[in-house]
């Protein structure tokens, strides 16, 4: 049975803008490659996200619409698995966990799958990663030169 992890889009958004510092990007590349051998698990805000973030890039003109649509494309293929079992409460779980660690409701998300199914997160997001380390939450792939 393969690994699974819980990605943040921070980082699928790497793949398609290759922007950020070139510690992220090769972060990012690292949680790409990782897939041969894993699973992705994903909240369902995560394809809200990407498509959000892809948009504008669009629309600034940063990214072509065949740009974006050939990554969009390309994720359907990648082995991503979007959280369907959210138990009853996820709002008020998510409330908590945006509470407890100060984090938006949208990182609070990850957070909670991430802590929910007892799975590594792969995020560029600081605030996200120290919450997870305050949680106990592993990052993956796991690397020291990464704070």
């Amino acid at each position: 049975m393969a690994k699974e992890f819980v990605l943040d889009a921070s980082v699928t958004l790497r793949w398609a803008l290759h922007d950020g510092s070139a510690t992220d990007r090769t972060y990012a590349d690292k949680v790409l490659e990782s897939l041969a051998e894993h699973i992705v698990v994903v909240p369902a805000l995560w394809s809200t996200e990407i498509v959000h973030v892809l948009r504008c890039a669009e629309q600034s003109g940063k990214l072509g619409e065949a740009a974006v649509t050939g990554f969009i494309y390309q994720l359907g293929h990648l082995p991503i698995r979007t959280d369907s079992a959210a138990p009853a409460g996820l709002q008020l779980a998510v409330a908590a966990v945006s509470r407890e660690f100060r984090l938006t409701g949208y990182d609070a998300q990850y957070l909670e799958l991430a802590r929910r199914l007892n799975l590594p997160l792969a995020t560029l997001d600081r605030d996200l990663r120290k919450a997870a380390k305050k949680a106990g939450v592993s990052l993956h792939p796991i690397s020291s030169d990464r704070a």
